[in-house]
């Protein structure tokens, strides 16, 4: 499977919409369960991600690594689904460089049996 470098590409949106707007919202995320609630502290920490992804360019694995080239997040796992493996996101080759020359699935399966199976986070 391919994997790609994908760098972080965060920031503040531009509208946050009214105040109606905004205290729904601050509801629903104190309500709604978190589809992957160890991203929302470690997020900022992310410089980069490689991704892996299937033929049809769709995320099936992420790590989410710093800036020193440490590994802070990845996904999918029973406690996270993930911030590229949740989205309908389709990745190409024209647009993100390869890195086939990393050790993607020893790296990923590293971290997962590090977490208990992906049963808490890092």
């Amino acid at each position: 499977m391919p994997i790609f470098h994908v760098p972080e590409q965060s920031g503040e949106p531009r509208d946050k919409g009214g105040f109606l707007f905004q205290a729904l919202a601050w509801v629903l995320l104190r309500v709604v369960p978190k589809a992957s609630p160890d991203y929302e502290k470690r997020l900022a920490l992310v410089e980069y991600w490689l991704v892996e992804v299937n033929e049809e360019g769709a995320a099936l694995r992420e790590i989410g690594f710093t800036a020193a080239h440490q590994p802070v997040l990845f996904a999918p796992t029973n406690r996270n689904y993930g911030l590229w493996t949740d989205s309908d996101r389709v990745f190409s080759p024209e647009e993100f460089t390869s890195r086939n020359d990393f050790p993607f699935d020893a790296t990923w399966n590293r971290l997962y049996g590090q977490t208990s199976e992906g049963a808490r986070s890092l």
